[in-house]
C-alpha cells in the first residue's frame, strides 16, 4: 500500500507541476458549458430583411415602423432588442439577388395598391408577401413568427381595425425545405479540418520532432522553407481527404443533399482548401511553440471549442449574446461555414463568397508566414 501511495503522490506532483494541463482540464469544460449554452436557443435579433415596396401610404409606413421597432428577447423577456435590421431593396429582383448571396434572411413584399385596400369599404384583400430564406431553418423560423406577429400587432391598430379589411401576412419558402441536420453539415465539415489540423498536423509534427525526423530532414538538400511547406502541404491533403470521406458519408447516410452546380463544387473546393491550409499553418505554429505533445492536446482543445461554437456552425450568428458575435468576426471558421451554406444550398456564385474568401486568403497567408517563421526558429 505505500507503494501505492508513492506512485499516486509522483503522478499528482508531476500533474500539479504542469499548470497548463491542470488549467485545460478546467477551462475546457466550462468553456464547453459557456459556449454550447449561449450557441443555443438565442433570441434571433437584428435578422436582416428586405424590405420591397410598391406602395407609399400611411398604412405601409406604419407597418414597417413596427417591423423596425419588434423587439426578440431573451430569457423570459429580459435583454429584448430589435428583431429585424431593415435593408431597402429598389424591386424584388434586387430584394431576390440579397437573399441568394446571403445578405438578408428575407423580403416582406408590400404590393401596390396595399394602401388603397385599407381605406373603409374597399373590398380588396391587402396582402403582404414574405419570402423566406429556409436554408437556414432557425433564422426562418423565427423571421418567420416575428413577421407575423408584427401583422397582428399592425391589424389590431385602430386605424387598419376600423377599415374591416383583413390583413394577410402570407410566407413563402423560397428555397426546398432544408432540414437542421443539413444546416450542420459545413460546420462539420470544417470541423472535421480543425481535427485534422490538431491531430494530423500539430501532433503528428511533435511525435516526429520527438523521434527527431525533422532534425533529420536538415542533413538533407532540402531547404527549411522547403521542409515547412511539405509539412503544411501534408497537413492539408490529410485534412481533405476525411474531408472528402466525411461529405460522402453524410450524402450516403445522412439527408445532406447539397443542391450545387459544377460552379460551386469548385468553389466549395477552394474554400475547404484555404480553410485546411490557414488552420494546419495556425496549429503547427502552435504546435512547434508547444512544450509537449500532452500540452498542445491538452490546449488546443479549447481553441477548437471556441472556434466552432462561435462559427454558426450549429446556430445562426445572430442568435449569439454580443461577446460571441465580436469573436465570430474574427474567427475563419464562420468565414468558411457561411460560404459554403451559400454554394450548398443557394446556388450561390463567387461574388457570394467574396468577401468571405478575401478573409480566408488573409488568414491563410498570415498563417503560413507565421508557421515558416515559428518552424525554422524551432529548428
Amino acid at each position: 500500500m505505500k507503494g501505492a501511495l508513492a506512485v499516486w503522490e509522483r503522478d499528482s506532483r508531476k500533474f500539479a507541476r504542469q499548470p497548463i494541463l491542470m488549467s485545460s482540464a478546467i477551462i475546457g469544460p466550462f468553456l464547453y458549458l459557456l459556449l454550447l449554452g449561449y450557441a443555443f436557443g438565442g433570441a434571433i435579433t437584428y435578422a436582416p430583411v428586405a424590405i420591397v415596396r410598391e406602395s407609399y401610404g400611411k398604412y405601409s409606413s406604419d407597418f414597417i415602423e413596427i417591423l423596425r421597432t419588434q423587439l426578440n428577447c431573451q430569457y423570459g423577456g429580459v435583454n429584448c432588442k430589435n428583431a429585424f435590421q431593415l435593408v431597402d431593396a429598389s424591386d424584388l429582383d434586387s430584394g431576390r439577388n440579397m437573399l441568394r448571396e446571403g445578405l438578408v434572411k428575407a423580403i416582406v413584399f408590400i404590393p401596390l395598391g396595399f394602401d388603397q385596400a385599407l381605406v373603409v369599404g374597399n373590398t380588396t384583400q391587402p396582402t403582404i408577401t414574405v419570402y423566406l430564406d429556409n436554408t437556414d431553418p432557425v433564422s426562418a423560423s423565427a423571421v418567420s413568427a416575428g413577421l407575423t406577429q408584427a401583422g397582428q400587432q399592425f391589424s389590431n391598430q385602430e386605424a387598419v381595425a376600423s377599415s374591416t379589411a383583413i390583413v394577410d401576412v402570407v410566407s413563402s419558402d423560397y428555397y426546398r425545405n432544408v432540414f437542421y441536420i443539413e444546416f450542420m453539415a459545413p460546420g462539420s465539415l470544417v470541423q472535421s479540418i480543425m481535427f485534422s489540423s490538431i491531430i494530423g498536423g500539430g501532433v503528428a509534427l511533435l511525435e516526429d520532432k520527438e523521434r527527431g525526423i525533422i532534425e533529420g530532414y536538415l542533413v538533407t538538400p532540402l531547404k527549411q522553407y522547403e521542409i515547412i511547406l511539405g509539412v503544411l502541404f501534408a497537413g492539408v491533403t490529410k485534412a481533405m481527404f476525411s474531408t472528402g470521406i466525411l461529405f460522402m458519408l453524410a450524402v450516403l447516410v445522412g439527408a445532406f443533399r447539397p443542391d450545387a452546380g459544377v460552379l460551386g463544387y469548385v468553389l466549395m473546393f477552394v474554400t475547404l482548401f484555404l480553410t485546411s491550409l490557414g488552420l494546419i499553418s495556425m496549429m503547427t505554429a502552435y504546435a512547434m511553440k508547444a512544450t509537449s505533445t500532452n500540452g498542445y492536446r491538452f490546449t488546443s482543445f479549447p481553441i477548437n471549442l471556441i472556434l466552432y461554437f462561435t462559427s454558426g456552425a450549429v446556430y445562426p450568428i445572430n442568435g449569439f449574446p454580443a461577446w460571441m458575435r465580436d469573436i465570430s468576426v474574427f474567427n475563419p471558421e464562420a468565414y468558411s461555414v457561411h460560404a459554403l451554406r451559400l454554394l450548398m444550398y443557394k446556388g450561390a456564385g463567387l461574388s457570394a463568397v467574396l468577401g468571405d474568401f478575401a478573409f480566408l486568403a488573409v488568414f491563410t497567408g498570415v498563417m503560413v508566414a507565421v508557421a515558416t517563421i515559428t518552424f525554422k526558429r524551432a529548428l
